[in-house]
């Protein structure tokens, strides 16, 4: 029985194929499928019963359909579903489409976008690619919330009319308002938005914002109408005019462009800002600041690459004013540099550099005549070459330096040519390994203006000829009787140099944060550049112990030369130096060591304790620093300070906390912490951070800074200033409307 009724459904649908619906449409066959196909009496096709139909790649499905061949219209009078060929899903109920299922129209649409954002309505009107939905809402959000009786998204966009371009991909929405957590936040008369489906870019407005700003009794508003120019497929601008008026002073205009280019190999970005005065007709100055900041990278073939970054201002603290959130608004002076690299030009590991620096202060108690310009730097590192199991290379650097003013320190102006001639040999034998190294240093300086130890400005050209001579040997072994996999290494190194003392007449421009460490004591110029040598004639010993989760450190060296520059300079007042040690363990977490003990003095100068550890709750960093120094058996230098930090894991789901701070055990305070917490779900973020900074002076309070903010998926963030301050601290209270990753947001 049931496989003549199987057979009868299939000859059904296989006459309604091949002779009804050729007639029903010429364009495009359609399919159809269901329990039950008959006629009635004005030979309308009734489907019933998990009815289907398909048109390429769209589908429709109901327990009733009805096919109209006379007006070529599906009609779908109860609940059903379509898909288009999209993948978006769409539900509905007492409606119809045309033979074509372009066109449209249903009651109470459900549309499920391919991203999973949702559309619902009261009504649907569906012609071509567009869908118009009356008494919309638009959300991206999954996850939903109770409030009393009411379950709700995260948020939603609500709208009178809502446009959804298939074709361009927009969302256009005609007297919008915005709920959030179902509370409303704000409403706009008409938003343009982009698609959730959409994947390209297109020019048009972008949010506007107004921020209204309270001095007193006095109010001042501002307002700005970002626009953004999709120039072509690598090029994008961003034009925000910001109008401030009000408040009983001149207006004035703020014009932000933000200009990217993607280029063959690098990119090239732009942003010019700058505050004007139009509307002032007593003020001829038209221009009141400005401030320009460039990033260009590009490949310029196989073997250069150029990088050119600029920042330059009118005015002290203008970015710093305008763009807060820069890095260069911590920086201390702006620059303009140009790097030109060079790789494989005649070995196959050699390299060139070629810069040129121009700096700028944006302090107020620096001086510009100070700083210095770098034109140009030149450095030519020639690669290895491996000859008769030794290996050699060889550097050059050129350097030119001035500035308007000598200091205390630096020259007016001094150049540099220096030619460095490595190579070292290493022997295995006797279960050791020996390092015979050698660093040959050619150096001239021209230099004008440099101030001597005598008060006296020197000028003049000098030469310098200065050999480094090491070796070096380790033997590693283990005591397989007590434990086999511990191996222990002891070293000695051996290095020889002339005894000159650096002469004070050159200008030390590149042998900066020097520091007598673990990491260096085995390094035969132990300066980081080579305007000062290391004029050390000295024997270094130590023991290494090792497994693959521990290991420790042991070393100490000897000066024979008295007047040697670095060890005395590092804080060595005696031949024998301080003893270097270090202890770490890692496996799951990792705890280390690390201290500098004085064994004429006998104390610790330095030492640091460190954990880095995981647990159920996140990730804890704690890191201990005591250090010290005395002349004279009297203690000139004190420090004892806590970092600390803790990055929890995802709590509720979608939350996370990030504290982090400095305290000094010396004088008692947490000179910084800060406290953060961020929730990102699938459709909505929220960041809120705490920061307080803390001075030892009694008359100056700390300084406190909380900002929160707010994203919306496929909208974009909203970021306040400052919201700690006291009633007699009164501040503008901004929102900046800023670009959203929607990476962020978590999927479920």
């Amino acid at each position: 029985m049931n496989k003549y009724k199987n057979f009868l459904i299939i000859k059904v649908f296989l006459v309604l194929i091949f002779i009804l619906i050729p007639s029903f449409n010429n364009a495009k066959e359609i399919l159809i499928y269901a329990d039950s196909i008959s006629y009635d009496n004005e030979e309308n096709i009734i489907a019933r019963g998990n009815a289907k139909i398909f048109q390429d790649n769209k589908l429709i499905l109901s327990d009733l359909i009805i096919v109209n061949r006379v007006e070529s219209k599906i009609i779908l009078p109860t609940k059903f579903t379509f898909k288009d060929e999209a993948d978006n899903y769409f539900e509905g109920e007492n409606g119809y489409f045309l033979k074509n299922l372009e066109t449209a129209e249903f009651d109470n649409p459900k549309i499920r976008l391919q991203d999973g954002s949702r559309l619902i309505g009261k009504k649907l009107k569906r012609n071509g690619k567009i869908d118009i939905i009356s008494k919309g809402v638009y959300t991206p959000c999954n996850s939903r919330i109770k409030i009393g009786n009411f379950i709700c998204p995260t948020w939603q966009l609500e709208g009178e009319k809502i446009l959804h371009d298939n074709d361009h991909l927009f969302l256009y929405q005609k007297h919008s308002k915005m709920r959030v957590l179902n509370t409303p936040v704000f409403y706009i008369p008409y938003i343009v938005t982009p698609s959730p489906l959409r994947k390209e870019r297109k020019s048009g407005f972008l949010t506007p914002s107004l921020a209204l700003n309270f001095f007193d009794t006095k109010t001042s508003q501002s307002t700005s109408f970002p626009y953004y120019f999709n120039i072509d497929i690598d090029k994008e601008l961003l034009f925000t005019p910001v109008i401030n008026y009000g408040g009983g002073v001149d207006a004035s205009q703020r014009f932000i462009f933000d200009y990217n280019q993607i280029l063959s190999g690098g990119n090239f970005k732009t942003d010019l800002t700058f505050d004007s005065n139009f509307e002032n007709k007593n003020n001829n100055k038209w221009l009141s600041d400005a401030s320009l900041i460039t990033n260009y990278n590009k490949n310029i073939n196989e073997k250069y690459r150029i990088n050119i970054d600029s920042a330059i201002q009118t005015s002290k603290n203008y970015i710093q004013i305008t763009k807060p959130n820069d890095e260069l608004s911590y920086t201390n002076s702006l620059s303009t540099n140009f790097n030109l690299e060079g790789f494989n030009l005649r070995n196959i590991d050699d390299q060139l550099n070629i810069s040129l620096n121009f700096y700028q202060t944006n302090q107020e108690n620096e001086d510009n005549k100070t700083i210095p310009t770098v034109f140009p730097k030149i450095k030519y590192f020639s690669g290895y070459d491996n000859q008769y199991g030794r290996i050699s290379n060889s550097s050059f650097e050129f350097y030119n330096i001035f500035r308007e003013k000598s200091t205390a320190v630096h020259a007016k102006k001094q150049q540099k040519f220096s030619h460095t001639y490595n190579i070292k040999k290493e022997i295995v034998k006797y279960n050791s390994k020996i390092s015979l190294d050698t660093e040959i240093y050619n150096q001239i300086f021209n230099t004008e203006n440099k101030l001597t130890s005598s008060n006296n400005y020197k000028t003049g050209s000098y030469y310098r000829l200065f050999p480094i001579l090491g070796i070096s040997a380790e033997s590693p072994f283990k005591l397989n009787k007590y434990n086999s996999n511990l191996t222990f290494k002891p070293s000695l190194n051996v290095v020889l140099s002339p005894g000159i003392s650096n002469s004070n007449k050159l200008s030390n421009e590149d042998s900066t944060n020097n520091d007598f460490n673990l990491d260096n004591i085995y390094v035969l110029n132990r300066y980081s550049g080579n305007d000062k040598m290391d004029n050390s004639k000295r024997i270094t010993f130590g023991l290494s112990a090792y497994t693959a989760n521990f290991n420790t450190n042991l070393y100490q060296s000897y000066e024979f030369t008295n007047n040697s520059n670095f060890h005395k300079e590092q804080g060595n007042d005696n031949n024998l130096s301080d003893l270097l040690g270090s202890i770490e363990y890692f496996k799951k977490n990792k705890i280390s060591y690390n201290f500098r003990y004085d064994l004429n003095e006998s104390y610790l100068k330095k030492q640091n304790v460190s954990l880095n550890t995981f647990t159920q709750l996140g990730e804890f960093n704690l890191s201990y620093l005591d250090e010290n120094s005395k002349i004279n058996n009297i203690i000139n230098k004190d420090t004892e300070t806590i970092n600390y930090s803790f990055l929890s894991k995802k709590f509720s789901k979608f939350s996370k906390i990030n504290v982090t701070g400095l305290y000094d055990l010396k004088k008692e305070i947490n000179k910084e912490y800060t406290v953060s917490y961020s929730y990102f779900d699938e459709c909505f973020g929220i960041n809120i951070d705490f920061n307080r900074k803390s001075y030892e002076e009694d008359n100056l309070k700390p300084q406190d800074i909380l900002t929160l903010m707010f994203s919306f998926k496929n909208i974009g963030s909203y970021k306040s200033t400052n919201l700690a301050v006291s009633e007699n601290d009164k501040q503008d209270i901004e929102w900046e409307n800023i670009e959203t990753d929607n990476a962020k947001f978590e999927k479920n």
